[in-house]
């Protein structure tokens, strides 16, 4: 732990772990996880996506943590790919404001239940430095963990959209 003024914040990072089913099946989840526009329409906030390589996109997020707004401008990179069941990244990203810095390590796997439906099991590691981190472990993971379910609730009504229409 290190001391921030008179509060004391946690130099560690915050964990996300969940498995939830989505109502299509497993090779449409996969491409769906691929394709990083598609990706971008589930998170709230995200715009200004650009693909950079079949690996690597570029985005920026807005989003507001505590009493702080701002932007995080950010890189993800596939790491490693076993299609159509496993897959991990890596997401680095700076704030426009307190210029925090952000790291994550996500791993992803996906499991069919049925041929229309398939587990999806993830795996979040974050990590904030930086002025952000001042706000302390509870206030950052509540706010993560928002936007986290926000963004599987869209994946969830993508996906069984895209599934009705097939």
């Amino acid at each position: 732990m290190i001391a921030a003024g008179r509060r004391t914040v946690r130099d560690e990072p915050v964990n996300f772990e969940d498995r939830v089913t989505i109502d299509a099946p497993a090779a449409r989840v996969w491409d769906f996880l691929l394709d990083p526009n598609c990706i971008a329409a589930c998170m709230p906030g995200v715009e200004n996506v650009t693909q950079i390589d079949d690996r690597t996109f570029d985005a920026a997020i807005a989003a507001s943590v505590g009493p702080i707004s701002g932007k995080f401008s950010f890189r993800a990179h596939i790491v490693e790919s076993h299609p159509p069941t496993e897959m991990a990244a890596t997401i680095d990203g700076v704030d426009s404001v307190t210029k925090s810095a952000l790291i994550a390590n996500v791993a992803m796997t996906l499991a069919p239940l049925s041929a229309q439906q398939t587990a999806l099991a993830y795996r979040a590691t974050v990590d904030v430095k930086g002025r952000l981190a001042i706000l302390g472990d509870m206030v950052l993971r509540a706010t993560a963990a928002l936007m986290l379910e926000e963004a599987i609730r869209r994946l969830k009504a993508q996906l069984a959209q895209t599934s009705s229409e097939a």
